[in-house]
This record gives C-alpha cells, structure tokens and sequence, in this order.
C-alpha cells in the first residue's frame, strides 16, 4: 500500500515535468527546428544576442576563467560579471558544454524544454507540499503555470525562465516561516533566485514583499511579530549570499542603464480593457513583443475555478479582499506607468513589455487552487455571471478584431467555444473514468492552442543560415589562432554583433544589457554606429584601424554561392581602403587582411593626448586629433575636401552640400544626387553622414554600386569611398526612396593621409609594450618610454576595477579621449601591470561569507531540533 501511494504522489509530479516539456517538443519537432529539421529554435534576441553569450559561457569556463571578471570581446574591453548575472547563471546552461557552437541551436532547444518541464514540476511541488491539490488534480494545475501566456511570449528569453521556476519552491519555502523555526531552505531559495538572474529577482521580491504581507493578515497565525522578524531576517540572508554578484552587478548597472532615465508620469500606458484580450489564446506577435500589453493567460479551467476562491465560506473575507488587492495591485502595475516603473527598475524596458506578468498567472493559479476541490459546483447565479463575462469578452474582442492585430475571429471562437465547453463540466457531477480525463483534456487543448497561435506568429532562423555564417567564421578562427599575440579584428560583415563572444576573439562589437554608456558614446565620437546596448565596429577607416589595434580585416571574398547566412548575405560595411592592407589568408568564403598600421594594446606616446577633446559629431576630425595628440605632430593627418561638382536628377541640386535639404520636384519620378570629385593623391577618402540622413530612406551608390552599410546609427558615421584611385573621377550617388526629402546632415568629404599614418604607427610601435604575462583580467609586462614619449597610451576602456602598478608602485591612470586609460611615467624602462577587478566584488564577497555562516549555523540547529525532537 505504501509503495502504492508513493507512486501515486509522483505521478503527478511526473505528469507536470513531462506534458509542458512534451508539448513544447512537439511544437518544435512540427517547425522542424534543429534537431528535427532544417529550421532552427533561433529568433530575435535568442539568435542575435543570447547564443553569442552561450558560447562566451563555454570558453569561459574551458578556456580562459579569467573572462568571468572581464573580456575584450565585450566591444573594446568590458566587465563581465555583471553580464554573467544578468545571461549566464543558470545551471542548464551546463549543457552548451557539451556540444560545438555547431549545435548550439539543438542545444538551445533541449534546455528551453527542460525549462518548461522545471516550471511545471515546481509548481506541482509547491500545490502538492502545501496539500492545496491532491492527485492528478495536481498537475492540472501546474500545467497552467509552465505553459502559461508570460512562458509562451518568453520562451526565446531563456535568462529569466530560471527564477520563474524557482517562485513557487520560494513561496513554498516561505510558507514554512509560518508554520516551522526554520528559515534556511527560504534564506537559500531566495539568494538562488536573484542569482540567477538578478532582474526578474527584483520582481519576485516585490511580490515576496507584497505576498508575506497578505499572509500575515491570515487569521490563527499566532506570533506574527516573530515571524515578521523572521521574515525581515531570512530575507536578508538570501539578499546577503547573492551579494558577491548583486554589488558588482549593481555598479556596473550605474555605469549603464541606470544613466537612462525613464520620465515618471501618472498616466495609463495602455488601454486597461485590451488586457481582457490576453485571456483569449495566441494573443501576441512581433508588435506586441516591441510595444504589448501583459501575457497572463492562463486556460479557461483556471479562470473558472478562481471564482471558487472568492465564492467560498471557507475563506475569511478579509483574506479574500486581500488577494483582490495584490492581484488588483498586480494589475494595475500592466497599465498604470508608476507601478510599471517600479517592478521594472524605475525604466521602461526595451521591447518584451510587462516582464512581471508571470506573476499574475501564477498567484490567479495559486489562489484557485487554494480553494477550489473537485467537488465544488458553481450555483446558477455564478454560472450566469462567468457566461456574461466570456460572452462579453468575446463580443468585444469580435468588435475590435479589425484593430487588434494579435488576435482574429478564429482565436475568438476557440476561446468562447472552449470557455464554454470548460464550464459546462462544472455542471455535472464528478465521474472519475470521463469527467477528469475530459477536463484534463480542454485544459491542454487550450494551452497548446495558445503555444501554436503564439509560437506561428514568429519567423525564426533556418539551422542552414546558421550554420553557414559559423562555417565561414569557424574558418577564419582557425587562421586567426595561429597569432598568439594581442591584437583586434574587424569585419565587414557578421552574423550578430557578438561574433567576438562566438568565436572568441576581440572583435570590437557587442550587444549587451549591461553596456556601460561610455562605450557608446566612444563609438558614436568615433563614427561607429552605436545605441544604448550596442556598439558597431562597421564603419572604421585606416586611421581607426590603427589606433584600436584592429591587426586584421575580415572581408567576403565574393566566392560564396549567395545563399542565406553566407558572408556576402550579411554585409555591414564597406572597405575599399584594405587595399593597404597585406592578404594573409583566403578560405572557401572570406578574405583576411592584416594591417600593419595595427598598434599595440599599449605603447609609449606623446602626452597631448590628454588634452584631446571628443568633438560632437565629428568623428574623422576626433580620429585625428587624438593621432595627432599621440604623435606630437602639428598637424592632423586628416584633411576635409570639396566636392568639385553636384548633379540633381528630379532635385534642384545645392551649392553648399553639408546640411543641405534635397526635394524630388516631380513626385512621381525617381530623384537622386550625384556629387563628384578627382582624388588628387592614392589616400583613402572617407564621406561622413549625420543621424538627420536616415539610410532607411536612401540608398547610397559608390561610382554606380550600391553600398551596404548597417541598417541605424544615432551619430554621424563615417563611410568608406575609395583609396589609391588617383585622378579618376568618383561619383558619390543619394538615391532617395519613397521619400519626398532628404536632408543632407553631416555630408563631409575627408581624406586620411596614408604614408603619415604609416610612419607615426612605425614610430609608436617601436616603443610597445611587451607582454610577459597576460590573462582576460590581467597584463604585464615591460614598456621603454622617453623624453617625447612618457604617457603609456593604451586601448583599454578606463573604468574603476583597474588596478595599474608601475615599477611595482600603485599608481592613478588619466582618461585619455575621455575613455581609454594613460599613465604618466618618467623617461626609462618600466615593469607595469594591470589588473581589473569588479568593484564592490570583496564587499560582495564578505557579506556573502558572512551570511553563509549565518546560514550554516541555523541551518544546523534546526536539522538537529528536528532529530531531537
């Protein structure tokens, strides 16, 4: 019998782990995603960010440890820690161990199952050790939770599913300050929570916050100040043991995204009545993914059972009005701009709106499971009341189906036709062999409708694109491993901008939460395309080439088939000034050259560049000054040029060009503006354009070809025209799209002198640093400087956790260009070393040790009074 009733209890718990996972699964199989075909699970940020991070995770805990603290494939150089807390401390993330970056995909795909069969087997833990539910009442519960709207809508976003997870075994945990002397097991869940990732941590505190207080107004709950204190004390244990990662992590964020305000108003975001329409399943696409409303939905047999709770003697009403205010409070936090600011940091999030709603779902599940029992039979008033409101919804929605673009007639129809089916099961007595297994069975049928209606509205990568740009990159890699010493790559073309992350290497791009805004405003100065989590390395020029150390260009070489994914296909720049450059290698799809200018990541330079000045919008004129100030030369060696002539085709072409408006006079006829010059020496010639010229409304041809450049930029970005092209006539083409204007922002014409550049690389690198010892974190090694030549110029991003000691001596770094780090020495040889270390990382770490301790101890008295008692 014992053994009877064991399997008895597991199976439910078993059920909740597989049916979310094994309907994911089949989801997948049926879009034929790798494994299972040639699609693949990749879309948005999971193929254009994420994966690059899971790929940075195996080199780092394989390769190189060091990059935990600090990378230089993040851009040019950056923290590491508080991306890890942020994408990588999720323990499935152990997987991606075991396969190439190949599979990565495949392997992406077995971790987002297993996460959604974790969520449904932790809320069945939690129902199931609470005896809310019993059987396999159990798991037509937990179902609800793994494979409800927020997990759908977010299941490419695999960094918050982990705490998501954990919140039920949080609450359960908690639960047991009520009853039990022990806190530990809470103490740990919730430190375990933040760490893996501390944002959605942020949330589930909230509601922590917000449920302990509803439940401290529970009736017979005896000692409430104790347990209050208890709580007060648990809590900030957890806090405590994630602080190693939360304080640095919280630094970092300063550096940041907390730099970007988020302007507070009392106003709605969103029409409050439109959140009806979540309830209906497949009600999120593309657009409501950038700017939506909440996703809670949940299956109609949860809406109804809900009811229970609030129509019930059993619980007290003041319990009952308690819940109406949290999950009101929950609510009203989807549409009322306060209380969006606060459970998202006090800043609007970038797309994936909402990222709290999770929370409904899972407290209108807990609730309805608190009180509903298979016996239970809604009275005719209540049955009423539930027909009026889904027949209300469904009108309404019917009525707005020709705005609403989330939802259609057919959705409609399945959400009344199932609501209604759902219902009348409530009106007829429990008959074990059908009644269950028939309501077990809309409830699934619902939620899987809600996985194919959601899940199709998405495109999603083909696992041949894919694996095409990794074959190019993979090769490239290969030749650039065989250089063991220090130096950065550029690219005129990439799969995303974490193609350093991919293949480990310091590439100059990166796209991150976490970015500190003095990277982008460095890449905006320097004429890079840039945005609040991004810097593009696209647009560089012979002169930044060299001062950031780029030692090879990796370019398409033409020879590919032009098929999806190929380098051709993924054009983000245009570099006819590589044509300075040495060819070193040649693979199957790519070209790679090396540039000799290259200089080291540290050097001896002339100490007027400390007095650079980063000009707005001025980005070849910034290049040149710094070089100018690194030389000690007079001059710069970057020149701006005339335009000798400018033809209007359907526009009235201007006499001054920079700034200039252009007008299609007929607007029915193509338009466009030609300018022409006659380069007068084989120097690269560059053109730069401001933000005001959007390219999604020209098109940019280059002596008749058109040139790809990356699709935004914010500041004025520099655009590579020709180099050694001497006397011939160069025709610069804005050929306007279906707009009626443009505005010629920015457009300069500017040359680079070529031979200057390479003698100040030649001079300056006589005087490198050379490396004795060097990890991610760290760099060391000896550097002669002299009378003309005393800062140490180097192309380390200058932010606090750098430790330098000179000739063993501590000493203080200057910014130089506002971003990299100088240090002032005296003429002579010197032994220097670099060290980065997070900030706050030993205050972390101490806090963290303490209440480790803390934790141990309780932990162990309370283990011992169980065994005494």
């Amino acid at each position: 019998m014992k053994h009877t009733l064991k399997r008895y209890t597991l199976a439910p718990l078993a059920l909740s782990f597989w049916i979310p996972l094994l309907i994911m699964l089949a989801y997948f199989a049926y879009r034929h995603m790798a494994p299972f075909g040639t699609s693949s699970i990749l879309t948005v940020d999971l193929g254009q960010q994420y994966i690059d991070q899971f790929a940075a995770f195996k080199h780092t805990l394989l390769q190189h440890p060091s990059s935990f603290f600090y990378s230089f494939s993040n851009a040019l150089g950056g923290d590491m820690l508080g991306e890890w807390a942020y994408y990588l401390m999720s323990p499935f993330n152990l997987i991606f161990l075991m396969v190439p970056n190949a599979s990565l995909p495949s392997a992406i795909l077995l971790v987002t199952v297993l996460k959604f069969g974790a969520a449904g087997l932790s809320m069945a833990y939690l129902l199931q050790k609470l005896h809310l539910q019993q059987h396999y009442y159990v798991t037509l519960f937990a179902v609800n939770y793994a494979l409800s709207g927020w997990f759908i809508a977010n299941d490419l976003n695999l960094l918050w599913l982990d705490t998501v997870i954990l919140l039920p075994l949080v609450i359960l945990a908690l639960e047991r300050l009520f009853y039990q002397q022990s806190w530990w097991q809470y103490s740990l869940l919730l430190g375990a929570s933040i760490i893996c990732n501390y944002y959605i941590g942020y949330m589930v505190a909230i509601f922590i916050v917000l449920y302990f207080s509803w439940r401290l107004t529970w009736p017979n709950i005896k000692h409430r100040w104790l347990i209050l204190r208890r709580f007060i004390i648990s809590s900030a244990i957890g806090g405590g043991l994630s602080a190693w990662l939360i304080l640095p992590t919280y630094f970092q964020l300063k550096l940041g995204k907390t730099q970007y305000n988020s302007d507070f108003s009392f106003k709605f975001d969103n029409n409050p009545l439109h959140l009806l329409f979540k309830l209906i399943p497949g009600s999120f696409n593309f657009d409501q993914m950038q700017n939506g409303q909440a996703n809670f939905y949940v299956s109609a047999f949860v809406l109804i059972t809900l009811i229970a709770f609030f129509t019930t003697r059993v619980i007290k009403l003041r319990v009952k009005i308690g819940a109406f205010l949290l999950l009101a409070f929950l609510i009203l936090a989807t549409t009322w701009a306060p209380l969006t600011l606060l459970f998202h940091g006090f800043q609007y999030p970038v797309w994936y709106p909402y990222r709290f709603s999770f929370l409904i779902s899972f407290f209108v599940i807990y609730l309805a499971a608190i009180s509903w029992q298979p016996t239970w039979r809604p009275r005719l008033m209540t049955i009423t009341t539930l027909l009026i409101i889904f027949s209300a919804i469904a009108i309404y929605a019917t009525l707005s189906d020709a705005k609403i673009n989330y939802i259609n007639r057919s959705s409609i129809a399945l959400f009344i036709g199932l609501a209604l089916l759902t219902l009348a099961q409530f009106t007829f007595k429990v008959h074990d062999k059908f009644w269950l297994p028939i309501l077990v069975g809309l409830t699934l049928l619902s939620l899987t409708a809600n996985v194919v209606f959601t899940l199709d509205n998405f495109s999603y990568l083909t696992n041949t694109e894919y694996q095409n740009t990794i074959k190019a990159l993979t090769a490239d890699k290969k030749f650039l491993k065989k250089d063991t010493s220090w130096y950065r790559v550029a690219q005129t073309f990439q799969r995303t901008r974490g193609d350093g992350m991919m293949f480990d290497y310091y590439g100059g791009a990166h796209f991150s939460s976490a970015l500190p805004k003095s990277t982008p405003t460095f890449f905006g100065n320097f004429g890079q395309p840039d945005g609040d989590n991004y810097v593009v390395y696209s647009n560089g020029s012979i002169l930044s080439d060299a001062l950031l150390g780029m030692k090879y260009i990796i370019t398409p070489n033409g020879q590919d088939n032009g098929d999806a994914g190929q380098p051709s296909q993924h054009l983000i720049g245009f570099r006819p000034d590589t044509s300075n450059y040495s060819l070193k290698a040649t693979t199957s799809t790519t070209n790679i050259y090396q540039n000799h200018n290259a200089l080291p990541i540290a050097f001896a330079a002339n100490s007027g560049a400390l007095n650079t000045k980063m000009l707005y919008n001025n980005p070849l004129q910034n290049q040149g000054n710094l070089w100018q100030g690194l030389t000690g030369d007079s001059t710069s060696p970057v020149d701006t040029d005339n335009f000798q002539k400018a033809i209007g085709h359907n526009v009235k072409a201007p006499t001054t060009i920079t700034n200039a408006i252009i007008t299609r006079q007929n607007a029915s006829q193509p338009a466009s503006l030609d300018l022409q010059f006659t380069p007068t020496t084989n120097d690269s010639y560059y053109l730069t354009i401001g933000s005001g010229l959007d390219i999604k409304n020209f098109d940019l041809l280059i002596n008749g070809k058109v040139i790809t450049q990356f699709s935004s930029y914010r500041h004025t970005v520099i655009v590579n025209l020709n180099s050694n092209a001497k006397n011939k006539l160069q025709t610069i083409t804005f050929r306007m799209k279906d707009t009626q204007t443009l505005a010629l922002s920015n457009v300069t014409l500017y040359h680079v002198d070529n031979n200057r550049i390479a003698d100040d690389a030649s001079e300056l690198k006589q005087n490198s640093l050379k490396i004795t010892k060097r990890s991610e974190r760290h760099i060391q090694g000896t550097i002669t400087t002299t009378s003309t030549k005393p800062l140490i110029m180097t192309t380390i991003p200058s932010v606090a956790g750098w430790h330098i000691a000179v000739d063993g001596k501590t000493v203080k770094a200057d910014k130089v260009a506002n971003y990299f780090i100088g240090i002032k020495t005296k003429p002579g040889r010197h032994t220097i070393s670099m060290t980065y270390t997070p900030p706050f990382l030993w205050l972390g770490l101490a806090i963290t040790i303490i209440a480790t301790v803390i934790l141990v101890i309780f932990s162990n008295l309370s283990i011992a009074k169980k065994v005494t008692t």
